[in-house]
């Protein structure tokens, strides 16, 4: 559960990157495409999976440290995106590369 918390932070941080202005755009795959084409329900999209991504870390780890929590892993989520995007280092590949194993040592070690 907590790997799909995360996961839903960098999905809704990546969607708020891809609509903004100032962002460095390249051609993607179709999504980032429609992402750019459709700025505005992109934007709500993203906010929306955001407060559900703070309500799920807050119904996960308690309201003090679920902010926290969620916090901690925005800014690093925040902070890898804007550094490895402009050097097309984020692809769903590695996205699904990483998510998988955090999602099956989670669910069947811990």
């Amino acid at each position: 559960m907590i790997s799909i918390a995360i996961i839903l932070v960098f999905i809704a941080f990546y969607t708020l990157y891809n609509t903004s202005q100032r962002a460095v755009k390249y051609v993607g795959i179709g999504v980032e495409n429609w992402i750019e084409n459709h700025q505005a329900i992109g934007k709500i999209v993203a906010t929306s999976v955001m407060v559900i991504t703070i309500f799920l870390h807050i119904y996960l780890f308690g309201l003090g440290s679920g902010i926290l929590i969620f916090l901690i892993s925005l800014m690093l989520i925040a902070s890898l995106v804007i550094l490895l995007t402009p050097l097309h280092l984020i692809s769903y590949k590695v996205l699904f590369l990483i998510f998988i194993p955090c999602f099956c040592l989670e669910t069947f070690v811990l």
